[in-house]
């Protein structure tokens, strides 16, 4: 495959993965509708055979007794029929055969009811924003009837392999069947509809390396080593996706097929990827080198739905596992360039794709031997350097008490001069300025204050705009990569008392993780709804809010968007003109779409 058909493969695949790689939970693979056929066939090469699993929707029962001539219709779902297609009493057209047309035999060995595998999309029923299609759903009926079958290699592997399909009398496919093929863990297809014969060439060194002679067939993800880079307000993240099988010999790891890693091997893997990964294919931004400030890293498996975290301590095969590993590098603004000069090639990593994202989008480069240095230059002209700014007590009027009792008393000298003296009325309000100047000289900012509203907005809606706009603010705090630096953005918006205790609960239950372990960038706060509380007469609220927050973070290729509503006992009042948290406490946050 050329660099050029290469790139375009690569993006129109992050594309896709942008736009529907959004749901709360992990990774997801584009959905072409394949996988919600009405029956599913998911083939599994091993070493000494293909692993036919095949769910049968109830009303096309039919369609498959034919192909197994009748066989089907006389097996008891409890007990296996058992018969090989090499005696002729097989499959007629649902088959797999050599490169020789030689048919593999087969044994039926499972026939039973069963419910469907979920593998609906998380958007089904929405429309597709590439097709403008809705994006499909699963069969109303869930239930099926499983086979599982087994073609044997009869001791001799094959290089090459024909798969096909069980075909109507008039040639055409006897049913809507979706497809995957998995060699030795490894997807090689990702789903499609199974429609004519296909060749599979099977690599038996390395199955990442087998694949159908139909491109539009396999798998979307090729590469075994990915590298990404990530611009975005606070941080540079370069961050790593490589397949632990290129990554041995840079770790002084022997790993073959079929390989199994527990959890103390993949310990040991991870600390000396990170080990090594930190200090290899340097960085330098506008021109000068910088080492990362921190390095974590993570193991991610390939499969059936695509790039998938890797949670808790299970044994890992090597064949479909990847290490990621996410660099970051702290900013205070936008530079101008940044560069990668990729520095890991061998046998196996001959050429690397590189990801280069910020606001405006994704743009796509390659780093080969021939050119290893990869460049982000900024272009961005309209770009707001986003900062915590005071929010404004806009709306009321805060004076002191002290002040309150100056009007009223001038206003007295008012009434009175229209009704006595002009003496008198000289000296009384010589006596408020008096006391308006010695109120100043004396007060300090822990006077007792008096609200005025002077926007015709009622205490609830100027306590929740004060609050939308307190949490805005804090959100913008959380950009902030390092606990004190984020302690210190939050200044201009929480009293000095309680600095820690908000910074804390930022860290803790305001900040939304995506896998992997890093942070999204909060793009909207709506719904601030008052649940319980109100604003006092001297400005002050206390009481429990409710608001969502709409999410976003790109990681090793991936665009996850998070939404989230939140519960939260909130302290707020205004000081000096501007209105400051005094404590915010979450009492409950979760997911409105799970």
């Amino acid at each position: 495959m050329t660099r050029v058909s290469t790139q375009i493969r690569c993006l129109l695949v992050v594309l896709a993965v942008s736009v529907f790689a959004t749901a709360t939970r992990g990774d997801v693979i584009p959905y072409s509708g394949a996988e919600v056929a009405r029956n599913i066939a998911v083939f599994r090469i091993e070493d000494e055979g293909v692993r036919l699993e095949l769910e049968i929707y109830p009303e096309d029962l039919a369609e498959f007794e034919r192909a197994f001539q009748s066989r089907l219709a006389s097996a008891s779902l409890t007990t296996p029929a058992k018969f090989h297609q090499s005696s002729g009493e097989g499959l007629d057209s649902f088959r797999i055969v050599r490169a020789d047309g030689k048919p593999l035999p087969f044994d039926l060995l499972t026939v039973e009811r069963r419910q469907r595998i979920d593998r609906a999309s998380p958007f089904a029923g929405m429309t597709d924003p590439l097709t403008g299609r809705p994006i499909p759903g699963p069969p109303e009926n869930p239930d099926v009837v499983y086979l599982e079958v087994f073609y044997s290699f009869e001791g001799a592997r094959p290089e090459t392999l024909i798969l096909s399909p069980p075909y109507a009398e008039d040639g055409a496919p006897a049913a809507s069947i979706g497809f995957m093929v998995f060699d030795r863990s490894v997807p090689v297809s990702r789903f499609s509809f199974l429609k004519t014969d296909m060749q599979l060439t099977i690599d038996w060194t390395d199955p990442w390396f087998s694949a159908f002679t139909n491109p539009n067939l396999n798998r979307s993800a090729q590469d075994g080593t990915s590298s990404f880079l990530y611009v975005a307000p606070r941080e540079l993240r370069h961050e790593i996706l490589i397949r632990v099988r290129d990554l041995a010999p840079w770790i002084d790891q022997e790993l073959t097929t079929g390989t199994k890693l527990d959890p103390a091997h993949q310990s040991q893997i991870l600390a000396a990827a990170l080990d090594e990964l930190k200090d290899r294919n340097p960085m330098s931004i506008s021109g000068e080198a910088i080492v990362p400030a921190a390095a974590r890293g993570t193991f991610l498996t390939l499969g059936e739905r695509g790039f998938q975290v890797v949670e808790g301590a299970p044994t890992l095969v090597t064949d479909t596992t990847f290490v990621g590993v996410i660099l970051t590098y702290p900013i205070s603004e936008l530079p101008a360039t940044a560069s990668i000069n990729w520095d890991m090639f061998d046998n196996a990593i001959q050429t690397v794709p590189v990801t280069l994202t910020d606001i405006a989008g994704p743009f796509f480069a390659w780093a080969s031997p021939d050119e290893p240095v990869v460049t982000w230059t900024n272009h961005l002209k309209r770009y707001d350097d986003p900062k915590v700014a005071p929010v404004q007590a806009a709306g009321i009027f805060v004076m002191p008490v002290w002040a309150v009792l100056v009007v009223v008393l001038s206003a007295a000298a008012g009434v009175i001069a229209l009704l006595s003296s002009r003496k008198l009325a000289i000296g009384i309000a010589a006596l408020s300025m008096m006391s308006l100047f010695a109120g100043i000289a004396f007060s300090g900012k822990h006077t007792t204050p008096v609200l005025i509203p002077i926007s015709g907005q009622s205490d609830t809606q100027i306590a929740t705009g004060a609050l939308s706009r307190l949490l805005t603010n804090t959100y913008v705090a959380a950009l902030e990569v390092f606990p004190e630096e984020r302690k210190k953005a939050l200044e201009p918006i929480v009293f000095d008392a309680s600095l820690t205790d908000v910074a804390a609960e930022l860290e803790t239950s305001l900040t939304i993780r995506v896998p992997g372990g890093g942070r999204a960038q909060i793009t909207d706060v709506s719904d601030v709804v008052i649940v319980q509380g109100e604003m006092t007469g001297k400005g002050r609220f206390e009481g429990v809010v409710q608001w969502r927050v709409d999410a976003r973070a790109g990681h090793w290729g991936h665009d996850h968007r998070r939404r989230v509503d939140y519960r939260a006992r909130v302290e707020f009042r205004p000081d000096r003109g501007n209105w400051l948290l005094s404590a915010i406490t979450v009492l409950e946050a979760r997911s409105p779409d799970v």
